[in-house]
Formats: C-alpha cells, sequence, structure tokens
C-alpha cells in the first residue's frame, strides 16, 4: 500500500490566501485569460494588469483588442478606455468590456479570485510554470459565478497567491481560465499609474 503524506491543509491554505488580502497593497502582473465563446471558439487575450485598493488597469498585449487599455475607478464604479486616440468613460457593464460570459474588468484581478474562497478541499501537489504549487477545489454559486459550480486553484506554495484559476460548471465544462504571470507585491503604485 502507497501512503502519500500531505504537509499542508486545504484549510491551511484557505488561511493563508486571506491572510494575503491584508498584505496586497499593489501588483502588476501578466493576466492570461481564456473564455470559451458561443461559436465554441476560444477567446485568448494576455493582459498586462496593475492593481491598487480596487483600481483595476488592464492593457491588452495580445489578443482581440490588443493595445486597448481599460481602467476601472472603484470610487466612481466608472472604467476609462482607451484604444488609438479614442477614450471613452463606460460602465463596466458595457458589453464591449466583458468576456463572452459577461465577466466585468473588476472580476478578474487577485484579491477578487480569494475573496471567492470560503472553503476548499485539497486535490492535489504539482508543479506549474516553474513553481511548486497546491491545487485546491473551490465551491461556488453558479448564480454569483457565470454558471461556474466550482473552481480549481492553483496556489503558490511559498507566497500563496492563485496563479491560475479555471471555474467550470457542474457538468465540467469550463467557463474561463485566467493565469498570473510575472506577480509582483506592493511595488509602490500611486494614482499615476492608473491615468490613460
Amino acid at each position: 500500500m502507497l501512503y502519500i503524506l500531505i504537509s499542508i491543509s486545504a484549510d491551511d491554505i484557505v488561511a493563508n490566501l486571506k491572510g494575503n488580502l491584508t498584505k496586497i497593497e499593489d501588483y502588476t502582473a501578466k493576466m492570461e485569460s481564456k473564455t470559451p465563446k458561443e461559436n465554441g471558439k476560444m477567446e485568448y487575450k494576455l493582459y498586462l494588469q496593475k492593481y491598487m485598493n480596487g483600481w483595476v488597469y488592464m492593457e491588452v498585449l495580445e489578443g482581440e483588442s490588443k493595445g486597448g487599455i481599460a481602467v476601472y475607478n472603484p470610487k466612481t464604479g466608472k472604467v476609462r478606455a482607451k484604444k488609438g486616440f479614442l477614450k471613452v468613460t463606460l460602465s463596466p457593464d458595457d458589453n464591449r468590456l466583458r468576456s463572452p460570459k459577461g465577466h466585468r474588468i473588476y472580476e478578474s484581478h487577485i484579491p477578487y479570485f480569494i475573496k471567492r474562497v470560503k472553503s476548499a478541499e485539497f486535490l492535489s501537489e504539482r508543479s506549474l510554470l516553474g513553481k511548486k504549487v497546491y491545487i485546491i477545489k473551490v465551491p461556488l454559486q453558479p448564480s454569483e459565478n457565470y454558471g461556474a459550480s466550482y473552481s480549481k486553484y492553483w496556489v503558490d506554495s511559498e507566497t500563496f497567491l492563485p496563479i491560475m484559476v479555471v471555474d467550470y460548471t457542474s457538468d465540467g465544462n469550463e467557463v474561463r481560465t485566467v493565469k498570473f504571470m510575472d506577480i509582483k507585491v506592493n511595488v509602490g503604485l500611486t494614482q499615476e499609474d492608473f491615468n490613460i
């Protein structure tokens, strides 16, 4: 009989994830997003993302709308968007700013994903992006998560930040995949870093 020793519990992982909420003042990262479209194809985008106290900056580096920038202002609840020379102010509910499944700009940053975790089941320990990760399964409310009833989180074993999150429907269909790379926490972002 083979016994596998697991050095950490799902409760420990959740506690460490939640502990990060008070430690993250700001961060920068590259964020890769994959979302199935109605036609069965996958929408792929690579973003430069900046976050600070609810402010979210997303610049499309690859994919549809390459070069576009959107900044969510939590004080006004509006999004300032720029493509080329055109600048507009939009509601975050505007379909031009949402994923094919409907995700809004403020529903794709690291603190958002951490806040969704209420409980978890430990699945395995693996390697991703050259890092040791813990994979946990997180139950979700489909009505609050665009039909996703659970999510798998790949959590960096050193920083306890989610570096990949995949949402699934109850029958195992993928709702979206988000991957964070080159995460730099507490770099001293200011309001000027969110100007476009």
